[in-house]
């Protein structure tokens, strides 16, 4: 008891993986099958070199194809661009909890200008 130190057990590895980002090209290539899964993920890649307005416009593709992130991602734009009101029928669309209570909020909030 005294004088015994416990082997301390290591945690675990946490098991994730990642996903790299495709090239702009890739992913125009593979959202032109009309999957909405490669429609949102070209609008991240836009998003990400800072085409915004293109990303929104896949976003919206992918979103009215069904696909709830894309609708996500696509609300969170508008309300970036102070589209408060757009942004909240989107957020709404996306679903859940969380895509209320965002719907709820943006809708009591006039549209405004663009976050910067």
């Amino acid at each position: 008891m005294f004088g015994r130190r416990r082997k301390r057990e290591t945690p675990p590895e946490p098991h994730f993986s990642v996903t790299p980002m495709p090239s702009r090209t890739a992913a125009r290539q593979a959202a032109s099958s009309g999957d909405p899964v490669e429609m949102n993920r070209l609008g991240n890649r836009l998003k990400l070199d800072g085409k915004i307005d293109e990303a929104v416009e896949w976003y919206r593709k992918a979103a009215e194809a069904g696909n709830s992130d894309a609708a996500a991602n696509l609300a969170t734009c508008l309300m970036s661009q102070g589209r408060n009101r757009e942004a909240a029928q989107w957020f709404r669309r996306a679903g859940g909890p969380l895509g209320e209570a965002f719907a709820q909020r943006l809708e009591n909030e006039p549209d405004g200008p663009a976050a910067r």
